[in-house]
């Protein structure tokens, strides 16, 4: 276990989306998370939590061009209640023919260019939404996190996360990743991404009002970490 978290910033967070070297790292990223299985990590958690609903609204956090979901909708959309889909990002880069294979599963979809913050500091409307990030809470540490964490607690009704596992084995995998044809982009941020992930039960440590709520965190897959925040019913 690496013992301390250090962030730092991420080459692909400064280049424009339409940069080539950032073009090619979002399609390493979408390899890493077929190699990673991160749909199936997602999977079972969202299955429970959706069980039974008729109708839910779910955020994707830091969604950037809105793969990750779609490949979820694919494969469970269909066993879903209807699902009304809201890709938040600063810099969202999801095309056109996304959007419409979304809504070819049903699932009516919005994208929102918005700082995670601002988007929190809302007033919220409606029922509460089911929250989902994939390697999103790592690019925070400190108040920052804490702020996050606290700010998606009051806003949401069950909040599921992915991201790195802070751990020796993981540092060495993303080493490796020029074997599989990674640019630099990725090569650096993965090592990046590793050393700010989480591991024990960091996320919920911070989580605000435990008693109200089911917390599960844990190591998952390879080089994974989960966290699942469910709000107890009355």
């Amino acid at each position: 276990m690496i013992e301390l978290r250090q962030v730092h910033a991420e080459w692909l967070d400064s280049l424009a989306p339409g940069d080539p070297l950032a073009i090619g790292s979002r399609r390493d990223i979408r390899r890493i998370n077929r190699l990673i299985a991160t749909h199936a990590l997602l999977r079972a958690p969202l299955d429970r939590i959706l069980c039974g609903a008729t109708s839910i609204r779910i955020v994707d956090l830091g969604a950037g061009d809105g793969l990750t979901l779609l490949q979820l909708a694919r494969h469970q959309g269909r066993n879903w209640p209807r699902v009304r889909l809201e890709l938040l990002d600063m810099q969202p880069v999801v095309s056109a023919r996304t959007l419409a294979n979304y809504r070819d599963l049903g699932w009516d979809v919005e994208v929102i260019r918005a700082d995670v913050f601002d988007w929190l500091a809302r007033p919220a409307s409606g029922a509460a939404p089911v929250i989902v990030a994939n390697l999103f809470m790592h690019h925070f540490e400190g108040e920052r996190l804490r702020a996050l964490v606290q700010g998606i607690a009051a806003r949401t009704s069950a909040f599921l996360c992915c991201e790195p596992r802070r751990s020796r084995t993981a540092l060495a995998f993303s080493r490796l990743l020029g074997v599989i044809g990674c640019n630099e982009i990725t090569r650096h941020d993965a090592m990046v991404s590793v050393r700010a992930g989480f591991n024990a039960q960091e996320l919920s440590a911070l989580w605000p009002e435990p008693d109200a709520w089911i917390l599960r965190e844990c190591a998952a897959g390879l080089f994974s970490h989960r966290f699942l925040a469910e709000a107890k019913r009355p």
